[in-house]
């Protein structure tokens, strides 16, 4: 997992494999900050385990008011449209 930070902005970006360990760690991320935007960059993921895919939608289904706005990008279209029906936001 790699991140970068601007002033309202962070991208954080994971690579190779997104199973249940890598998911809780972006959750774990996630939950640091209290407002601006977040961007989770997918693109550099080769494999989505179905386990990490769980976690990661039920850890960004809850209610966020007042935290961050959080954009996924990267994602395969069978996987974006699955984070669109969970109201998890798609750059």
């Amino acid at each position: 997992m790699d991140a970068e930070m601007s002033r309202d902005r962070r991208r954080i970006r994971s690579s190779r494999v997104l199973d249940g360990s890598q998911a809780m760690r972006l959750l774990t991320e996630l939950r640091r900050f209290t407002g601006g935007e977040i961007v989770l960059d997918f693109s550099g993921v080769r494999r989505f385990e179905p386990f990490g895919l769980e976690v990661l939608l039920q850890g960004l289904s809850g209610p966020q008011a007042g935290g961050p706005r959080i954009w996924c990008s990267g994602l395969p279209p069978g996987l974006a449209e699955r984070f669109r029906e969970e109201n998890s936001l798609i750059a």
